[in-house]
């Protein structure tokens, strides 16, 4: 396809309300695109109106409103999921497989020149490799939020050969301004004295600040070598969880976190998992989450760079400054 130039263009972004989604409102309207949010709640959204983005309010498993909300777009920027909270095949395979196919059939009939569908680095279940890119395999890991990314991955190329434009992007851990699971989740969990690293928190966290995700987003949406590819979206580096939830806790005054060994990790997945899900905060409750918070990997994004372009330029550094100032400034800390 020939590139989509932003300004005028008609761009449709499903789960509008959430933190990537509304992220990418915001900026694709600053870049002169006509912004429509698909929304569960407009009285949950007025925050987007009120910046004059138009809002269309309905759910994945309504034909109607997909039909009118992708009528005369552009293009569509497929974030609404599920995130995987508690473990539920049945609502992972309704929102995020089955409300996927829902949304990539419905642009398919409007005629839809490009549709982004948000996946996550979750694709690649326990792999181990030091270094990680989109070649590698996505088995099933028999937890529903990966498991549930991986069929839907299968669901954008099997349209994508029925000939939908589709690009498929693996964000990691997305945190800044609005975040909820890589933001104000871990404050709220550090504050209620609730939150446990560990292992003393060695593994390795891919962290992705939201302004370089859409910026990588945005980049390809527009690129026309982008069509059918797939590519992980964050920043290329990756820290340990005690260096990242060290960040939050110094911003509320707190020299250290509380730890749990190796061991108690393990009876997550073990019938006695209801106790180590309290050591761990309720942090995880699968193999797949188990070997997220002892990472040993790092997500390579050199494809996003070569093909796209893409640069990310606020490290954590900077990242975590903005995202304190925003904690402040709501109330949050």
């Amino acid at each position: 396809m020939s590139a989509i130039t932003l300004p005028g263009a008609a761009i449709l972004v499903t789960g509008a309300n959430g933190f990537i989604g509304g992220h990418l409102c915001e900026h694709l309207q600053q870049a002169g695109a006509q912004v429509r949010g698909l929304v569960r709640s407009l009285p949950r959204a007025t925050w987007l109106a009120d910046q004059g983005i138009s809002l269309i309010e309905g759910g994945l498993d309504e034909p109607a409103v997909l039909a009118r909300a992708v009528d005369g777009c552009a293009a569509v920027i497929h974030t609404a999921a599920w995130t995987g909270v508690p473990d539920d095949p049945a609502l992972g395979e309704a929102v995020n497989v089955t409300g996927a196919e829902a949304v990539l059939q419905a642009a398919l009939t409007a005629g839809v020149a490009r549709v982004i569908h948000f996946s996550s680095v979750a694709v690649y279940g326990v792999n181990a490799s030091p270094l990680i890119d989109e070649t590698a395999a996505t088995p099933l890991v028999g937890q529903a939020y990966p498991d549930s990314k991986i069929r839907a991955e299968a669901v954008v190329r099997r349209l994508a050969a029925a000939g939908l434009d589709t690009v498929i992007v693996r964000p990691a851990s997305t945190y800044g301004p609005r975040g909820a699971a890589w933001t104000v989740g871990p404050v709220e969990q550090i504050k209620s004295g609730r939150l446990r690293l560990l292992a003393g928190g060695r593994g390795l966290v891919n962290l992705g600040y939201i302004d370089n995700v859409v910026q990588g987003t945005l980049q390809a949406l527009t690129a026309a070598a982008a069509a059918g590819q797939t590519y992980n979206l964050c920043d290329g580096q990756a820290i340990p969880f005690h260096e990242f939830y060290g960040y939050y806790a110094r911003m509320m005054g707190i020299s250290r976190l509380p730890s749990v060994p190796a061991w108690a990790g393990k009876l997550v997945i073990s019938p006695p998992g209801r106790w180590a899900r309290r050591l761990l905060g309720r942090q995880a409750t699968g193999r797949w989450s188990l070997h997220y918070l002892q990472n040993s990997s790092r997500f390579a994004i050199t494809k996003a760079q070569r093909e796209l372009g893409y640069a990310p330029t606020i490290d954590v550094a900077e990242g975590m400054r903005r995202t304190e100032a925003w904690l402040r400034q709501t109330g949050v800390i």
